[in-house]
């Protein structure tokens, strides 16, 4: 039995929704939500589920996260209100749970340039970084000076210099991300604001953002030296277009699926599969690029 306030004066949700921390608005209850305020009360939260015996799942804005149906038995920890964004000359730190749409609405306002290809990603600073997330041939590592995490009950500062990147990939490990330190170029406040809504014209015509999804399912790779594009490959094979349940694999782009009724992490899960089994039989092993959450 769980002690009733068990987490004190910090903002909690008892048996939330957890459509309502996923971008794809799919999954089941989490048995809490928890949104600290400062580095003391994610101190708390972990330190009380350790001694209940409780998982703990990070989340931003949840835009790479598929919740299961039968939601999460254990504390999902909010970053919401670590949202702060402040200049220090050309460089820009951010909490973990800063919007993009946020921080562009200021860089734009500052006349900071270097970061308008991430225009239009429903994500947080923190989210995207920990994933080394990017579009346009540009990555969020191309930007980082330092990352402040907490792990093991402290806090550390980690320099770029000691950082390490991968395509969709960073040594961040068990680490919980909660500022991010982006290092930008003047411009002046309309060419940022230009390119940013030429970036974001592009995306609309090319991705399914009328309807709830996580992005880009699989990663990239490679056969025989020659780089695969996921997207292309499931849609030569028919697949665009197909639906399990209130899934659909975008007719779009098909390296989406999208929430077009209702769907069920089941749904969504037997499309993903669908795409493996088939790409598998031309030889590719897709790798996924979203987070299932169980």
């Amino acid at each position: 039995m769980f002690k009733e306030n068990m987490f004190d004066d910090i903002e909690t949700i008892e048996n939330a929704s957890l459509k309502d921390f996923s971008t794809v608005k799919i999954g089941g209850n989490a048995r809490f939500v928890v949104f600290p305020k400062n580095v003391a009360e994610v101190k708390t939260v972990f330190k009380i589920a350790c001694a209940n015996n409780l998982k703990t799942f990070v989340v931003g804005n949840g835009s790479n996260v598929l919740f299961s149906d039968n939601g999460f038995d254990g504390v999902v920890i909010s970053l919401k209100h670590f949202c702060k964004i402040k200049k220090v000359g050309d460089c820009v730190w951010c909490g973990a749970g800063a919007n993009l749409f946020v921080l562009h609405k200021k860089l734009i306002e500052w006349g900071l340039s270097g970061f308008e290809w991430s225009y239009g990603i429903p994500a947080t600073i923190g989210g995207l970084t920990k994933m080394n997330a990017g579009c346009f041939g540009h990555e969020i590592s191309e930007l980082i000076e330092s990352v402040v995490c907490f792990e093991d009950g402290k806090l550390q500062k980690i320099d770029k210099n000691a950082l390490k990147f991968g395509y969709r990939w960073a040594n961040f490990d068990n680490k919980t991300i909660l500022w991010v330190k982006l290092q930008l170029k003047k411009e002046l406040p309309n060419l940022v604001e230009k390119v940013c809504f030429e970036n974001f014209t592009q995306k609309q015509k090319t991705q399914p953002l009328n309807y709830p999804s996580l992005g880009s399912v699989f990663k990239r790779c490679e056969k025989d030296g020659e780089i695969v594009y996921p997207a292309k490959l499931i849609d030569n094979l028919g697949l665009k277009g197909v639906k399990i349940g209130g899934a659909e694999i975008s007719k779009k782009h098909a390296g989406f699926v999208v929430n077009v009724d209702n769907a069920t992490s089941k749904d969504f899960l037997d499309l993903v599969k669908l795409a493996e089994v088939e790409c598998a039989k031309c030889g590719i092993s897709l790798c996924r690029e979203i987070i299932v959450v169980e």
